[in-house]
């Protein structure tokens, strides 16, 4: 949930249809995500935005001043371990609003006019995952404070600073987050917990390339959420769950894009079984997605191993996007 925390009267607040940034596929920003060091600067350090578009796991404050008339819609992606999330709080706003000037906090990231989390794996409807603010007529040089808290490891913040001179700065922290459930990858060979935490939501761990995916352990479809059990039964690992109109079931499959509601599908499984020796899907595609799809009738949660595919084994693709 991103949660709006305080109210402003000298800065106008909207929230309006969504704007995206538009990146190419190869963007040397995105693709650098993986190369990028974790920690190694405080929440008291201060970082000057320099470039259009940047993907960072810093922390601290952002300073972003318009050294020349811009036209670009530019994007800020942070990205933290996926059991934090991300707080951002705008701590000074001189971006006009008459001039079209406007700074946006995303509740996940936006590519494209593509989301993640997806507008159907998100709790919140989309127009409440954005909130828009500029400086009111009278108002600039704002000092106040709004403070913004992604729903999982990824937030963005947009901004069109049109009219030279004009600038903002953003305060940017990571928290816990006590019950993750879409998770984006940013390493390289790690092992996600995927989990609905009982609840009626879809839940996803997605990369930003094609990768290797190795389901480790599964247990989808099988224990009630409001039961608790001593015993369990392995039922095995069941395929093509969703054809057989279950109701929970995890999707493995690949996008071009960050949306994961339209992925193509290499397979769909459910049941349980604690411990998978050779299961593995090799997606080629430039997002690789496992989506948990959940009922709210079970406590469903599995083990996903990802690694980045060997390019050699890429025309050996369980799917490929074209």
């Amino acid at each position: 949930m991103l949660e709006y925390l305080g109210c402003v009267l000298l800065v106008h607040s909207i929230v309006a249809a969504p704007f995206s940034v538009e990146v190419q596929s190869n963007s040397s920003s995105v693709n650098n995500l993986l190369k990028r060091p974790k920690r190694e600067f405080s929440t008291d350090d201060v970082h000057i935005i320099d470039d259009c578009i940047a993907v960072t796991s810093k922390q601290g404050h952002f300073f972003y001043k318009a050294i020349h008339p811009a036209a670009d819609i530019c994007g800020l992606y942070f990205i933290t371990d996926p059991e934090e999330k991300v707080e951002i709080q705008i701590e000074y706003i001189d971006v006009s609003c008459r001039s079209g000037g406007v700074i946006s906090v995303v509740d996940g990231w936006e590519l494209n006019g593509e989301y993640f989390p997806s507008v159907e794996d998100h709790h919140l409807p989309l127009e409440d995952r954005i909130v828009s603010t500029c400086s009111e007529k009278g108002s600039t040089h704002y000092t106040g404070r709004r403070r913004f808290i992604s729903s999982q490891n990824a937030a963005l913040v947009q901004f069109h600073v049109p009219h030279q001179g004009e600038s903002f700065s953003i305060r940017v922290q990571y928290i816990p987050n006590p019950t993750p459930c879409n998770i984006l990858v940013e390493g390289t060979s790690e092992t996600y917990t995927l989990t609905n935490h009982g609840r009626h939501w879809n839940c996803s761990v997605t990369t930003l390339f094609p990768a290797e995916i190795q389901i480790q352990s599964i247990n989808v479809g099988t224990v009630p959420s409001r039961r608790l059990h001593d015993f369990e039964v392995e039922t095995g690992v069941m395929h093509k769950c969703d054809k057989r109109r279950f109701k929970d079931y995890l999707q493995i499959g690949g996008s071009n894009g960050l949306d994961s509601s339209g992925l193509t599908i290499a397979d769909t499984i459910c049941g349980y079984k604690n411990e998978i020796e050779s299961y593995q899907s090799l997606i080629g595609c430039g997002t690789s997605t496992v989506r948990l799809v959940s009922s709210g009738r079970f406590f469903n949660t599995a083990l996903v191993g990802i690694r980045p595919a060997d390019l050699d084994s890429l025309p050996f693709s369980d799917v490929i996007c074209e």
